[in-house]
């Protein structure tokens, strides 16, 4: 991802921010629910900017954002339980084949930010070198399909690599306690995690060992019917969330405070989100005023592959499961 020229963006973001006029849906805020993947981490932060900074209710919209319950979110969704949700292109592939009633209809990060960590003392910098080593894994069928792929793709040998239950409550605990020698994360969280608690370690991106796993991870997610029959509402909180999630690429450290402020659980480690905040704000979007946008070809890049390696029984090409309708310009 390059960097961003920050004299430039800044006069461009004032503009695009200073000038922007969000859908209003009604007079009277109507209620929305949307319900997060996992505890609040800075994926969320555009959420509470636009909470924060009154942008849904700017836009007529009373959105209440909560902490997943029991169940998965993009059931929950799918059943109607809450009209937005966050998810992942690869998690939901199976949903899709199932036809459950969802739609993804905005990327919260441009490219796959995830990849495998690895205790540097292993020496383990690319694919190749986890033949031999102890490799913690959550037992996903796509996550194991991915790590063969670009193993075997180096020169390795996946059936060398030991598979380690990851049971622990993260994985950067996992590496410095020597229960794995690594771990698939998100650079975001726990690779800078990593950096903040002086865990040393080698970092590689999936997405560069193949460029049909640059998967759109993690997404929004809302409703089919709700998106049918509410299509003025969805585009009213979309557009209030991309304004939130422009404010935070422009004003990471501010964007960080607002995060704290609606999960206090995280006022201890202000420095880690900030750290991780800073370094996720350049990546959320190269352009900002596309924050959002889901591109057609990576979208099927990926579900070609994994119809490809067999880990979906539907081609899930051949339908659209993802919308930018709801973006607006």
């Amino acid at each position: 991802m390059k960097k961003w020229v920050k004299t430039l963006v800044a006069g461009l973001m004032a503009t695009v921010l200073g000038s922007a006029t969000l859908p209003v849906y009604a007079d009277t805020p109507a209620k929305v629910d949307f319900i997060l993947d996992w505890v609040p981490n800075t994926n969320h932060t555009g959420l509470y900017v636009a909470l924060e900074k009154g942008y849904f209710a700017d836009a007529g919209v009373e959105v209440d954002v909560k902490r997943p319950p029991e169940g998965s979110t993009t059931e929950l969704v799918g059943l109607g339980k809450a009209q937005f949700g966050i998810s992942f292109q690869d998690s939901l592939a199976k949903r899709f084949a199932g036809g459950l009633p969802v739609t993804a209809v905005a990327a919260i990060i441009e490219h796959n930010t995830s990849g495998v960590i690895a205790n540097e003392s292993t020496e383990i910098k690319g694919p190749k070198d986890m033949a031999g080593k102890r490799y913690g894994t959550w037992n996903d069928p796509i996550e194991l399909a991915m790590l063969e792929y670009i193993v075997n793709n180096a020169g390795g040998n996946f059936k060398d690599v030991e598979l380690i239950p990851n049971q622990a409550d993260n994985s950067i605990i996992g590496l410095a306690n020597d229960m794995f020698d690594s771990a698939w994360v998100y650079y975001a969280w726990d690779g800078v995690m990593a950096q903040h608690q002086n865990v040393p370690t080698n970092f590689f991106y999936f997405k560069d060992f193949g460029a049909e796993l640059d998967f759109y991870s993690p997404v929004i997610i809302a409703n089919n019917d709700y998106l049918a029959n509410e299509a003025d509402q969805a585009k009213a909180v979309l557009g209030a969330i991309k304004k939130g999630y422009q404010f935070a690429i422009e004003n990471p450290e501010e964007a960080a405070d607002i995060l704290i402020k609606h999960a206090p659980e995280l006022k201890d480690q202000r420095d880690f989100v900030v750290a991780s905040q800073k370094w996720l704000s350049e990546q959320y979007a190269e352009k900002a005023e596309m924050w959002g946008h889901i591109d057609e070809t990576r979208w099927n890049n990926f579900y070609k592959w994994l119809y490809e390696q067999k880990l979906v029984e539907k081609d899930l090409t051949e339908q659209a499961f993802f919308t930018n309708d709801f973006l607006g310009e």
